[in-house]
């Protein structure tokens, strides 16, 4: 099970550690460099190298890895960011980017269109999930072994640029040329907004980004229309963003004059973040879930309301993120993010974990949080440092020591056998085998089902698509127990509603199993 989720585990600590579990806050130097004789030395050490190093090498990167250095020596989210990355860095914050607006995703050597962007620039123009791009501008992109970041370097660009896409479409004679303007494209950090039941709704956030209150304020407002009265807030996986976004949540939440949250460095004065205007949902009952990804401005909106006793947290321990970032850009379009304080939820609370061992033993140590065996999980999801104890409002107790310790742990989202969801996702292939078969399949599926409601009401799962799902993964069908062999039906389903209706569909379907919505709505009753 180790080997199986490492790749994926620290491809999630480099979104936490680089481009989701931070916050930043405004900044501007005026530009201004003391010199001294330890700036003589660094050129000088750079200078040498340059000028005899055994190999040819780069004075640029040797800058740039100095640089870095630096800042990982000093703690493991001061961090710098090449100008080659910086536009994407800074694109998942702002919550857009310029492009053609397509999802995408490849297969066999080939860029799939799995959907478009709702009005964008590609759906305007008549592109369909199930396209094959073929050719960008001429250039045949089939087949050459093509990657991710090759493909978003082809497709992003800067708004009013054209690019002419080859499309092979099924059923669609030869390759035909499409001509798409790119324009802004959203990047929606609310994934699901719907109502659970008729007094409980749902809200799913990935990220707090620059637009995400606007979304979140929508959201929630069509929710109040509806009839809700309580609000399940699901926060697992989101790595932070920026500060205000966090906030301004948490006011829409507390009565005026509440402490949200509060950050102080050496060298920046006490800032108190508080409640101001009549929030959006100030009376009805409240549940935020976390989980062990769930990092700084989720962390400041969990534990502004846990302080508050405004409402519950349930899951499992957050990842323990409170070090404030703010951002510098420098003369070549590369930047560096420098911690200069530390932010404390309302009771006094710093939720940083410790990192005295440096950035790699930092994310190592979470890393073998997440392998724990059920007992030693309760332990870590449970055990309370007694030196660090602090009391809400009204008196409770909550602790300091790394992350939120939520008021309710559930150790798993969903109960299935360690040893069966080890083989059924470890190798990706219900992801690929659910793609050939909509990819077969849809235009079937669009005309039987042509909305979700029908889609989920009566849609079965066929067994064929079962059964070669767990052939690929090397799972004997005969083997798999009733539970097991439910929720991967439910899975399934949900990855096939996904593909047909989009990411809300993909909640709405799987949330009955869910654990931790289970939890919610008995405390909610």
């Amino acid at each position: 099970m180790k080997n199986t989720l490492q790749p994926l585990v620290y491809g999630l600590l480099l979104a936490i550690g680089l481009t989701g579990g931070f916050f930043i806050s405004n900044y501007t130097h005026d530009g201004s460099i003391i010199s001294s004789s330890s700036d003589d030395k660094i050129q000088e050490v750079i200078r040498y190298a340059f000028d005899n190093y055994v190999d040819s090498v780069s004075r640029e990167q040797l800058v740039d890895d100095a640089i870095s250095g630096m800042l990982e020596k000093l703690d493991p989210h001061s961090v710098y960011i090449p100008k080659q990355e910086f536009g994407d860095v800074n694109d998942q914050l702002n919550g857009s980017f310029e492009g053609i607006g397509v999802q995408f995703r490849i297969e066999s050597d080939t860029i799939v269109v799995i959907s478009p962007v709702p009005n964008g620039p590609s759906a305007t123009k008549g592109i369909l999930p199930g396209d094959r791009i073929v050719k960008v501008d001429g250039k045949t992109v089939a087949g050459t072994g093509i990657e991710n970041d090759d493909v978003l370097k082809l497709l992003k660009g800067p708004k009013g640029s054209k690019v002419v896409l080859g499309i092979y479409r099924k059923g669609v004679k030869g390759i035909n040329d499409y001509e798409i303007i790119r324009d802004v494209i959203p990047l929606n950090s609310l994934d699901a907004a719907f109502m659970l039941n008729n007094s409980t709704g749902y809200i799913r956030l990935n990220a707090f980004t620059a637009t995400t209150y606007d979304e979140f304020s929508k959201a929630i407002t069509q929710l109040l229309n509806t009839g809700m009265s309580n609000l399940i807030l699901d926060l697992r996986d989101n790595g932070g963003g920026f500060l205000n976004a966090a906030v301004d949540i948490a006011d829409d939440f507390l009565p005026e004059g509440n402490t949200i949250v509060y950050t102080k460095g050496l060298h920046r004065k006490e800032k108190f973040y508080k409640s101001y205007a009549r929030g959006l949902f100030e009376k009805g009952k409240l549940v935020i879930l976390i989980d062990e990804f769930s990092a700084s401005a989720s962390e400041i909106l969990a534990g502004s309301i846990q302080d508050n006793d405004r409402g519950l947290i349930i899951g499992r321990r957050s990842f323990g993120k409170g070090l404030v970032q703010e951002q510098i850009e420098l003369k070549d379009g590369s930047a560096f993010r420098l911690t200069v304080a530390r932010y404390y939820t309302p009771s006094g609370r710093c939720i940083q974990r410790p990192y005295d061992g440096g950035a790699e033993e930092y994310y190592l140590d979470f890393y073998k949080s997440l392998v724990l065996n059920d007992s030693a999980a309760w332990i870590y999801n449970t055990e309370k440092h007694d030196s660090l104890v602090y009391s809400t409002r009204l008196g409770r107790a909550v602790y300091g020591g790394g992350g939120i310790f939520p008021d309710s742990v559930v150790l798993h989202d969903y109960s299935f056998t360690a040893a069966f969801q080890t083989a059924f996702f470890g190798g990706g292939k219900v992801f690929g085998e659910v793609f050939r078969y909509i990819d077969t399949e849809r235009n079937n599926l669009k005309r039987n089902y042509p909305d979700f409601g029908q889609f989920y009401s009566r849609f079965q799962v066929p067994s064929e698509l079962m059964g070669s799902i767990y052939a690929k993964s090397g799972i004997n069908e005969s083997l798999v127990g009733v539970q097991d062999a439910m929720l991967a039906r439910v899975f399934v389903k949900a990855n096939i509603a996904r593909e047909l209706f989009g990411i809300d569909a993909y909640y709405r379907v799987i949330m009955p199993e869910d654990n931790l919505i289970k939890k919610a709505l008995q405390v909610l009753r």
